[in-house]
């Protein structure tokens, strides 16, 4: 049988009884802010005639934020489906088994 990697269990863990929510709203909200950052570079790069290149490497950084806090966003909203397919006990029990055995 497939064995899931336990890192993967701490992190459904951590989303269901621990502040793993909050970190990651933190982490979409901080993303969008770097984004906007990235984005008023971009449109006063191109106001102010900076170089190209400048002004296409921070508007790629800025769509690779944007779709990191996309899959984010995405993330959140799925989670309360997979919570409901999640087999808390035996995530606890292979958490627990791992424990014993390190």
């Amino acid at each position: 049988m497939y064995q899931v990697p336990k890192s993967l269990l701490v992190r459904w863990k951590s989303l269901e009884s621990g502040n793993g929510l909050q970190q990651v709203h933190f982490r979409a909200r901080v993303l969008w802010l770097v984004g906007l950052a990235l984005l008023s570079v971009v449109v006063f790069g191109v106001g102010y005639g900076l170089h190209p290149i400048d002004i296409a490497l921070a508007a790629a950084v800025m769509g690779w934020i944007i779709a990191e806090r996309n899959a984010l966003e995405i993330r959140l909203t799925q989670w309360p489906v997979f919570q409901r397919y999640i087999d808390w006990k035996r995530v606890e029990e292979e958490l627990a088994s791992d424990e014993i055995n390190s």
